[in-house]
């Protein structure tokens, strides 16, 4: 099911977009895919595609507890790194690894197919930001090595403030660097239903769920959409 909002200006219906970046806007999977194997790789594991699905397991409570505020992005980083070499059994420095494993991810990847299309069909109608709960050193990195900085008015990296969506004050920054749109023609677009659709709920923004696995849509979300184009048509009101 994918909602369309009624047009209320001759500028559609939001002025604001605040944008999600990984998984919704850039291929984070392809990106993790390939940073995690040369890391392994470099750490002696000789099957990185079979560690892949343990690493993901270590790391899921582990960003629950970021957005729960419970630990930082550097203590989040190093435990699902000891975590992943103790439960592979390999013997290398989980310090360095997590390292290797922020700078490779600065540069792979890149933006899903429809990404750049749809910022080009929104750029100058609406007010773009990037709001993420990622870290600052790979989202700046990735901003300029696939050049798309240009596209945002503000972007708001969770590791520079000390909170993560959902927490109101990662809002709060996003507001103050957009200097304070109306809260009523704002829209979040993302596809995290705990950080970024909660935290737009709890703001009293507009929500809209970016979801390619077309999983049943919960109540309490706005819009849903399944493919990016489809996001043009939310936001302009088409």
């Amino acid at each position: 099911m994918t909602t369309t909002a009624t047009t209320t200006s001759a500028n559609g219906p939001f002025d604001v977009v605040l944008f999600d970046s990984d998984h919704t806007l850039f291929d984070f999977d392809g990106s993790k895919a390939i940073s995690f194997a040369r890391v392994v790789e470099s750490a002696g594991g000789t099957d990185p595609a079979a560690l892949l699905p343990v690493f993901s397991d270590v790391e899921r409570p582990l960003w629950a507890a970021l957005e729960r505020g419970e630990l930082n992005h550097l203590e989040l980083n190093y435990a699902r790194w000891a975590g992943l070499l103790d439960a592979a059994g390999l013997d290398a420095d989980p310090a360095a690894c997590a390292d290797s494993y922020l700078d490779s991810l600065g540069r792979t990847g890149g933006l899903f197919p429809d990404a750049r299309p749809l910022l080009d069909a929104l750029h100058g109608k609406v007010r773009l930001a990037l709001v993420t709960n990622g870290i600052s050193r790979v989202m700046h990195t990735r901003l300029d090595h696939f050049e798309w900085a240009q596209y945002f008015e503000t972007v708001v990296v969770s590791s520079e403030l000390g909170v993560a969506k959902p927490s109101a004050a990662f809002f709060d920054a996003a507001f103050e660097g957009l200097d304070q749109p109306d809260r009523s023609r704002t829209i979040i677009v993302g596809d995290s239903l705990t950080s970024d659709m909660a935290g737009g709920r709890g703001y009293g923004i507009t929500t809209c769920w970016f979801n390619p696995q077309q999983a049943p849509q919960p109540e309490g979300i706005d819009h849903m959409v399944h493919t990016l184009p489809e996001v043009a048509a939310v936001v302009l009101g088409a």
